[in-house]
């Protein structure tokens, strides 16, 4: 009989899917069996990297991630865990624990209660005869909750006897899209919408991350057309309507100026696998005043009446029947608001003096990106990480789906964004991981894991939007009259750093500058980093959260 690591690593080789972790005491057998077994091992330098790669990895795949990490070593991987968690990609990390009798190891740390508050949930392997139920469970959770399962493994399970079952690995595997049911949405749900939508005259849909797949999209668009509503997104189901004629972009935190003049026209929101958090709804302020229409595979998520519990497609399909029998047999025309065709208003307010001087050797940061989106093959991958650049870059860097959007910035934190596309660049390799992040996030999760990218020379680009500071507070404090001195980093120039790892950078400092980034793209240069030189007091920051009190009537 085979010990628990060699059955564990060949249920995992199997499955087909990398398997993304930093060996230690507790997993460094399992890891050694499973790629003695042929399994695609991706050897990282940091846990919290590990959990973030198989996140970028399922977000793209569509398949459950993998991970392991080692004991101790879950402290590590909290807030990656966190932000997979808020951002629904599911995974299951394997991690190792200290031996039970081993209560003075200086390993020992509350694995449980760790992982729960990120948000994750977990599993412990008590006994191995419970090892097939165990697993299965896991992998069952991780795709139904669309969230990371940890599976924490003490270390004296590593040599033991076990055989675990041969079907295991067939009922783990598949995709999550091809193992999702469908919601027929309840008879009297879909009447009850429809009471509202008849009433309507200036009807716009709202669809989420719950809405992105194809069938979802087209039923979406017929019951839009046939209601003659405008559509429009929440961040995560960015470019799911690009072209079309109805179609508003983003709306949220990150709204243009034309679609917050439709949103304040709207007398009716439908909502379409959309989250209604403060962030999609601009701080509610988008169905202040307006009826409101949710839809939503997840029942827990009901926010207003009617709710309707159903997938997108079925819920769109049954709701145009019900619209055909009362009447409503043929599409609307599209409504339009006067005046909305007018150029936007400025996005964004510069932190600058009235001068607006830019530094010498810097170029200009909007600039900049439309330079990028304009230079990138049309089908790229895309991350961005947070800080303040992330606001103008999800903006203006363009993606051809939702799904090629890798989102970070669940939990707010910098320094994530990289090893969430190398995870996409690992689900993905044939086409291009483009990762945006500022100099702050580069050096906090990005410097050490650019090695990894070397070592696997994932077809990366890493854009670097340098402006020599944690920009977030150097805009809070600018704009408060103090002097931002403390935000200022004196940081090296990242381009030959990129060479001296083993990669291949480009310095920008004037526009003239991205042909030498086109010219390396051309000639596949990867991984790639861009340092992209900013003025700091040139950078657009527009997001706000608001107090409650000053929400109510409208936009803030």
């Amino acid at each position: 009989m085979n010990s628990f690591h060699a059955e564990l690593a060949r249920v995992c080789a199997e499955l087909e899917t990398p398997l993304f972790g930093v060996t230690g005491d507790s997993n460094l057998f399992f890891v050694d069996s499973f790629v003695r077994r042929g399994g695609r091992y991706v050897a990282v330098t940091h846990e919290g990297a590990a959990v973030l790669m198989a996140a970028g990895y399922a977000s793209v795949s569509d398949r459950v991630g993998l991970a392991t990490v080692t004991q101790g070593a879950i402290t590590n991987a909290v807030t990656a865990l966190a932000d997979a968690t808020r951002s629904r990609l599911p995974l299951v990390l394997f991690a190792g624990e200290t031996p039970s009798w081993d209560d003075d190891n200086v390993q020992r740390v509350p694995t449980d209660a760790i992982v729960r508050s990120s948000g994750a949930e977990y599993l412990r392997l008590e006994h191995l005869a419970d090892a097939d139920d165990v697993l299965s469970l896991a992998f069952r959770r991780a795709r139904r909750s669309a969230r990371p399962v940890v599976v924490g493994i003490p270390t004296d399970h590593t040599h033991e006897p076990c055989s675990l079952s041969s079907a295991l690995s067939g009922s783990l595997s598949g995709s999550l899209s091809g193992l999702a049911q469908e919601v027929v949405p309840a008879r009297d749900a879909v009447r009850a919408a429809v009471e509202v939508l008849l009433r309507t005259r200036r009807p716009l849909i709202l669809a989420g991350r719950g809405a992105i797949a194809e069938a979802d999209r087209t039923a979406t668009l017929a019951l839009a057309r046939r209601l003659g509503a405008r559509v429009a997104t929440t961040l995560r189901a960015k470019e799911l309507f690009r072209d079309e004629p109805a179609d508003l972009g983003i709306f949220g935190g990150l709204r243009s100026g034309r679609s917050a003049v439709y949103f304040d026209a709207a007398d009716v929101i439908v909502a379409v696998g959309a989250g209604l958090n403060s962030y999609t709804t601009h701080q509610g302020a988008a169905t202040h005043g307006r009826h409101l229409v949710h839809i939503d595979v997840d029942a827990a998520k009901a926010r207003s009446t009617p709710f309707v519990h159903g997938s997108a497609a079925a819920t769109a399909r049954a709701l145009l029947e019900e619209l055909a029998a009362q009447g409503v047999d043929s599409d609307r025309p599209l409504w339009d608001v006067a005046g909305s065709a007018e150029p936007e208003p400025a996005r964004a307010e510069i932190s600058a003096a009235p001068s607006g001087d830019r530094r010498p050797g810097t170029v200009e940061y909007i600039e900049s990106l439309e330079l990028l989106d304009s230079l990138l093959p049309p089908d790229r991958l895309l991350t961005v990480d947070g800080g303040r650049i992330f606001f103008e870059s999800v903006r203006r860097i363009s993606v051809a789906s939702p799904r090629d959007y890798v989102h970070t910035m669940s939990m707010g934190s910098i320094g994530l964004g990289l090893s969430l596309a190398m995870g996409a660049a690992v689900a993905d390799p044939a086409r291009l991981s483009v990762a945006v992040s500022g100099d702050g996030g580069f050096m906090l999760g990005g410097l050490s894991e650019f090695t990894t990218a070397v070592r696997r020379r994932l077809k990366l680009l890493v854009v670097v939007l340098n402006d020599g500071c944690y920009g977030a507070e150097h805009h809070h404090f600018v704009k408060r009259g103090h002097d931002p001195a403390t935000t200022y980093f004196d940081w090296p120039d990242f381009a030959p750093v990129a060479r001296s790892l083993g990669g291949h950078g480009v310095e920008v400092r004037r526009s003239a500058d991205f042909q030498h980034v086109a010219d390396a793209i051309a000639a596949g240069s990867w991984p790639l980093l861009v340092d992209v030189k900013l003025d700091p007091n040139r950078i657009p920051m527009d997001f706000h959260r608001v107090p409650p009190a000053a929400r109510a009537g409208g936009h803030p």
